[in-house]
C-alpha cells in the first residue's frame, strides 16, 4: 500500500477511535485499553523482547524471568491507557485536568523559575507526561521539542491538540535556536531523554543508568550551559485510580567551567541518575519499546 494511503488510514483511524473515546465512560475506555494492550503484548513480538530485555535491566533480573514478563506486560497495558487518554486530551477541560493531576514540587518549578532565564523540563515516556506538561503549561509556557512522527497530517492534529493546552511543538530542526528564544521568553522547554538508539543521532555521551552504560543526548545540558537556565527533572506518575501525581525534582544548575565537555557531561549524568529513581519505583510506568542499552541484546522469549 502507497506510504499516503497508510498515512491517510491513520489519520483516520486515530480520529475515530478518538472520537469514541471521547463519548465512551472512562472505565469502559480503560477496560478497552487494558484488553488491547494484553493483546499488544502477545502479539507484537518485537516490541515484546525488547522491552523484557530492558527490565531485565531494571530488574537486574534475567529476561526470562516472571517477574520480567509481569511487568513489561503491565507497561504495555499503561501505555494503551496512555494512548485512549491522549485520544481524550481534546476534551479535557481545565478543571478537569486541575483534578486529574496534582503536582509535587511546584516549589521547585518556582524556584527554578526564579532565576528569570527560563526553565528546561526534562524526562521520559512514562505514566502520562502529556497531561502533567498541560497541568504545568497552565502556569508556565511550554515549548517540546519532538520527532516528527513522518504522518504531517496527524501530526498537525497532534499539534493543534496541544497547542489549546499552553503546549507548543517543535520539531528537531532548528531546535536550539528555537529553545534559546523560548527561554529567552522565560518559558519552559521540554525535552525526553530515553531515545535510545536514537540518541546517537544527535550530540550525546554515555552515562550511567541501572549499572550500564548507555547514550543520553546532552541538549538539556548544552542549552543549560549556554543559556543558565536551570533544568528540573520531572515525571507524572499513575495512581491506582488513574489520576496522577507530578512530582518535579530539586532544579539542577549547570556550572559553567572552562572545560565545557566535562561539564555537559557531568550535568548529564545527573539527569540520568534523577530519572533512573522514577523508573526503579514505579518501573511499568515505563514505555520503554526500543532497545535502551546498545548491549543488551533482545531476548527470543
Amino acid at each position: 500500500m502507497p506510504r499516503s494511503l497508510l498515512h491517510g488510514l491513520a489519520y483516520w483511524v486515530w480520529r475515530i477511535s478518538a472520537a469514541a473515546v471521547q463519548r465512551l465512560p472512562r472505565r469502559v475506555t480503560y477496560w478497552l485499553a487494558v484488553g488491547g494492550g494484553e493483546l499488544a503484548y502477545l502479539l507484537w513480538t518485537e516490541k515484546r523482547h525488547i522491552a523484557k530485555a530492558n527490565f531485565a535491566v531494571v530488574l537486574s533480573l534475567p529476561a526470562a524471568n516472571v517477574e520480567v514478563a509481569r511487568v513489561a506486560r503491565r507497561s504495555f497495558r499503561n501505555f494503551a491507557k496512555y494512548l485512549t487518554e491522549i485520544m481524550r486530551f481534546p476534551a479535557i477541560g481545565l478543571d478537569e485536568l486541575r483534578r486529574t493531576v496534582t503536582i509535587d514540587g511546584w516549589q521547585n518549578l518556582r524556584a527554578a523559575m526564579a532565576h528569570g532565564r527560563g526553565l528546561i523540563f526534562v524526562s521520559i515516556h512514562f505514566g502520562n507526561f502529556e497531561l502533567g506538561g498541560a497541568r504545568v503549561a497552565d502556569e508556565i509556557p511550554l515549548n517540546v521539542i519532538a520527532d516528527d512522527i513522518g504522518n504531517q497530517r496527524l501530526m498537525d492534529l497532534l499539534i493543534g491538540n496541544r497547542a489549546h493546552k499552553g503546549i507548543t511543538i517543535h520539531s528537531p530542526s532548528g531546535a536550539a535556536k528555537k529553545a534559546l528564544g523560548a527561554l529567552r521568553r522565560e518559558e519552559m522547554v521540554g525535552l525526553m531523554m530515553d531515545l535510545g538508539p536514537r540518541a546517537g543521532a544527535f550530540d550525546h555521551v554515555d552515562a550511567q543508568f541501572f549499572g550500564l552504560r548507555t547514550r543520553f543526548p546532552t541538549v538539556a545540558a548544552a542549552l543549560a550551559r549556554v543559556s543558565g537556565a536551570p533544568i528540573v527533572v520531572a515525571a507524572v506518575v499513575r495512581r491506582q485510580d488513574n489520576t496522577f501525581t507530578g512530582i518535579a525534582l530539586p532544579p539542577i544548575v549547570v556550572e559553567r567551567t572552562q572545560e565545557s565537555a566535562h561539564d555537559i557531561e557531568r550535568a548529564t549524568q545527573s539527569i540520568a541518575t534523577a530519572l533512573e529513581k522514577f523508573v526503579r519505583d514505579w518501573p511499568d510506568q515505563w514505555y520503554i519499546f526500543r532497545p535502551m542499552w546498545p548491549a543488551v541484546a533482545s531476548p527470543t522469549a
